[in-house]
């Protein structure tokens, strides 16, 4: 299994992550913060050609469990989703939650990592 769920989308980026935070709001999740890479870099003085936003989402019930069961898997907060351009074409992707679960021993929270997965899925899928 792959680290990442990624899709193509024909949708132009902002029309995409209109969608996935309008989507996200329906299964309890919100958007912290969407980082813009290109703008950032170009702060930076670096040039970087693509668009590449970064969202980070969390829903704040599976949050709390997760911090209760163990706080350092915290490092693994919030849920990440990439919309970028890549050779002239449009992505989304998701860092699947199951693949970061995995690195800790917290069998409890499988299912959970499982759940949260399969619900982000879900939404980009809708989303491309």
């Amino acid at each position: 299994m792959s680290f990442t769920h990624t899709v193509k989308t024909q949708k132009n980026i902002d029309d995409v992550i209109n969608t996935l935070t309008e989507d996200l709001k329906e299964i309890g999740f919100g958007v912290l913060e969407t980082l813009d890479f290109k703008k950032i870099l170009s702060e930076k003085g670096l040039e970087f050609a693509d668009n590449y936003r970064l969202m980070e989402v969390c829903n704040p019930n599976l949050a709390k469990q997760v911090l209760e069961a163990n706080p350092d898997l915290g490092l693994l907060l919030p849920c990440t989703i990439a919309v970028y351009q890549k050779d002239k074409e449009n992505y989304i992707s998701l860092a699947r939650p199951t693949s970061l679960l995995s690195m800790a021993s917290e069998n409890n929270l499988k299912f959970s990592g499982e759940e949260i997965e399969d619900n982000l899925i879900k939404v980009i899928e809708n989303a491309k």
